[in-house]
């Protein structure tokens, strides 16, 4: 079979046939995913998006080495684990003659999810950047993302601890509407 297509495409061909494959899978064609691009925009300073592509692509190909073929699903896994989907707001108490209750309160809110996504990407970016220089940037990137869909690591306990002040805190939620309750129709 191999014979007749080389018969077929004559002698100048068959070096391109001969060509090995690469073992590597390549990361560069999932750029069109959109928590890829949006990931590649957070990581790009200073426009240098080639750069960006490069540390994103050494991060999944270091992720494909200990785990082949399941790089980009840890990736989905590690942000959807450090979105986030509460926020906290810091409302400073009126400065009064007499300090009675002079503390601030925390207010919490709910996040859109596009938003807690947003925020959730760029926790991990953070929390990669903290991390010792001694080792290259890709790898703290990998490391942050593998430990983040493994339910570990600080940006899946800053996560928790924010829910948990949230849910203390809940009591001075004051939303200026009425709770929604479903219809009954008779």
């Amino acid at each position: 079979m191999l014979e007749a297509i080389h018969s077929q495409l004559g002698r100048q061909d068959k070096t391109f046939l001969n060509v090995k494959l690469k073992e590597t899978f390549n990361f560069l064609g999932i750029k069109k995913d959109p928590l890829v691009g949006k990931m590649i925009n957070l990581l790009m300073k200073n426009g240098k998006r080639s750069k960006a592509e490069k540390v994103l692509n050494r991060a999944f190909q270091m992720l494909d080495e200990k785990y082949p073929g399941r790089a980009l699903h840890i990736f989905y896994f590690g942000v959807f684990e450090a979105r986030r989907d509460i926020g906290i707001r810091l409302k400073p108490r009126a400065k009064k003659r007499r300090a009675v209750n002079a503390y601030s309160v925390y207010l919490p809110y709910s996040i859109s999810p596009v938003r807690g996504l947003n925020s959730g990407m760029r926790a991990l970016l953070a929390a990669s950047r903290r991390r010792p220089a001694t080792r290259p940037f890709w790898d703290n990137l990998s490391q942050e993302i593998l430990e983040a869909s493994l339910g570990r690591g600080e940006v899946v306990t800053q996560r928790y601890s924010l829910n948990k002040l949230a849910d203390s805190n809940k009591r001075r939620v004051h939303l200026g509407s009425l709770p929604i309750s479903p219809l009954i129709s008779h």
